[in-house]
Formats: structure tokens, C-alpha cells, sequence
């Protein structure tokens, strides 16, 4: 009988032919080899190209991705070119090229021509953010992570089938048809002023430029985060029987797995993790005093 693999996307048993594998954090947005599961091949191109690669090309992430140079299977540089772009005074269309390495440059549509006098001062830029977007990748981040760090525990404890409605859930959808969902949803648009959330965002920034993924059990939730290139994206706790999770040594408190291209995948408790970020942030903030006070 042929091996069956379980995808945790699809909430199914597939042979292996059927699958592919998956990078849980995408290699655009600061993810890395081996950390990354088989799962469904066809709707792991589904979810590649509506979530990662919407979130990948998101105005506020390919700013990140930019700046540090984080490129994808392609391997290309990631350039931010806006094509709706104007001319603030004039109001003259143009096509702006924004990159923090090489600087800005304008390509006029009318003459087919990069713009190399009278360069604007003021430019017009129009761009939309997809907020139910952040939802969806860290459901999918959720579901990926999740089965990948605890297995068969967190196929039968956990109420995975909330990550999966709002990975699916289209975005822009009516939040009504999410109405049986008992998932608790944080992101960086819509902050509680809960402290441990203070704590999980403040990890997230510490990890720049580099991603993290996080999982926080209780006595009867499973919370996990997701962070990319030092920006916390968002998390989700939902409904579980966490009794037999491991709650020792890299699990104490949780289980945080930090994506960095040198040290490679860094797995640590989230106790440990907090309180090396708070240290870094502590010795950052008295360089910047000092560096004030000279």
C-alpha cells in the first residue's frame, strides 16, 4: 500500500505523488530550506500565488523585501515599481521605480522615457492593503507550523479547522460567513493592549531583518504567531486539549522558530526567545541614549 501523506491544508491524506513541498515561510519573505512540509501540490500553487505571493508583493512587505534584499525561487532582486504613480503638481502620469539601494527613478509612459530633468519633488502614489490578507497567511503559517511541530498532537487536539476557514475565507469576503469560528484573531492592523501581545510584537521586531514563527499553547488554546522581516503579521489562538504538548526545554512556554539565513533555523521556548529580545532591545535602546548624549 502506498505511503499517505496528511496535508494539513486540505485536511487530508494524499499519496505522495499528489504532493509537493512547501516552504512554511516562503523563501520571499525571509523563509529558508527545512522548514517546510510536503502537502498538497495542487493547492499549494493555489495558496502560493493568492496569499504568500499577494503578501510577498504587499506595498509595506516589498518595502521590506527591498531593503534587505530578500528574493524569492526567482532569485531576482525584489524592485518596488508602482505603475499608477503622478506627478503631485502636474499630475502627469509616471511609472516610479523605488528602490532604497539605487535610489528613485521615474519612467514618463507618454515618451517611453526615464524621466532625468525636472524629476517631481512631490509624487502621487495610489496602493491598497489587503487587511484580511494578514489573517489568511498567518492561518496558513498556523496550519503549516503547527502539524510541523507537534505532528499527529495537533491533528487530533487542536480546532485546526478555524485556521483552515480563514485561510480559505476570500479577502474582502462578509466577515458574517466566519461567524462559527472560534479563533481569537490579532494582527498588526488590529492590536489588543494585551501585554503577552506587547511581548510576541516585540519579538517580531527583534527579529529583524529576519522572520519567526511562533507557538503558544495553554490549558485549552493553541496561539500561533507569525512575524516577517521584523514585522509582526499577526496571530491566532484557537480551541485545543494541549494536556500532552511538550512544555520542557525548547518548548517551555512555547516554541518559537526563528528563520535566520547564517545560524539557519534557530528553535528555542518562547520564555528563552522573550528574554533574549528584551535584552537586545534594552542594550539598543542605551546605545541610542548614549549616541544622543555625544
Amino acid at each position: 500500500m502506498p505511503e499517505l501523506i496528511y496535508c494539513p491544508y486540505t485536511d487530508s491524506n494524499l499519496s505522495i505523488d499528489k504532493c509537493s513541498p512547501e516552504h512554511i515561510v516562503p523563501l520571499a519573505l525571509g523563509g529558508m530550506n527545512g522548514f517546510e512540509i510536503p502537502v498538497s501540490a495542487a493547492f499549494n500553487s493555489k495558496v502560493g500565488s493568492e496569499i504568500d505571493g499577494a503578501l510577498a508583493n504587499d506595498f509595506l512587505t516589498l518595502s521590506k523585501r527591498n531593503k534587505y534584499d530578500i528574493r524569492g525561487h526567482s532569485g531576482k532582486r525584489p524592485l518596488h515599481i508602482v505603475k499608477n504613480a503622478r506627478n503631485a503638481e502636474t499630475l502627469a502620469p509616471l511609472q516610479v521605480h523605488l528602490d532604497q539601494l539605487d535610489g528613485l527613478k521615474a519612467w514618463d509612459p507618454i515618451s517611453k522615457k526615464i524621466v532625468t530633468e525636472n524629476i517631481p519633488h512631490k509624487l502621487s502614489i495610489d496602493f491598497q492593503i489587503d487587511l484580511d490578507l494578514h489573517f489568511r497567511f498567518t492561518a496558513k503559517v498556523a496550519l503549516a507550523a503547527g502539524y510541523f511541530t507537534y505532528g499527529d498532537l495537533f491533528r487530533t487536539a487542536v480546532k485546526h479547522s478555524d485556521f483552515r476557514e480563514i485561510m480559505n475565507h476570500p479577502s474582502g469576503a462578509p466577515p458574517e460567513h466566519l461567524s462559527h469560528v472560534e479563533a481569537l484573531a490579532d494582527s498588526m492592523f488590529y492590536q489588543s493592549d494585551n501585554p503577552r501581545m506587547a511581548a510576541i510584537r516585540m519579538l517580531c521586531k527583534a527579529s529583524s531583518p529576519y522572520s519567526i514563527v511562533g507557538l503558544v499553547p495553554s490549558r485549552s488554546h493553541l496561539g500561533i504567531f507569525a512575524g516577517i522581516l521584523g514585522d509582526y503579521i499577526g496571530m491566532l489562538t484557537v480551541p485545543a486539549n494541549t494536556s500532552s504538548f511538550p512544555n520542557e526545554g525548547i518548548f517551555r512556554g512555547g516554541h518559537v522558530i526563528q528563520l535566520h539565513p547564517q545560524k539557519g533555523m534557530v528553535r528555542t521556548s518562547l520564555m528563552e526567545a522573550i528574554s533574549l529580545a528584551h535584552i537586545a532591545a534594552t542594550e539598543a535602546n542605551t546605545r541610542a541614549t548614549q549616541n544622543r548624549h555625544e
